[in-house]
């Protein structure tokens, strides 16, 4: 595979980084807010969102 090219599903991959990125901005917020409830939910959906882009990314690759 050429390394330029890309492959099936990078998109996906992105997106869920993506979302992963606006969760880390709530815990952000949160955490300036001093409100543990919003942040742990906040970091374990950043935590999934990314767990999947891996998982994603592994089988792309392979």
């Amino acid at each position: 595979m050429d390394k330029k090219q890309g492959f099936a599903g990078a998109a996906d991959i992105v997106a869920h980084a993506e979302a992963a990125v606006q969760h880390l901005k709530e815990l952000s917020i949160a955490c300036a807010n001093g409100d543990k409830r919003v942040a742990r939910r906040a970091l374990r959906q950043a935590i999934g969102e990314l767990e999947l882009a891996r998982a994603m990314l592994r089988t792309g690759i392979e």
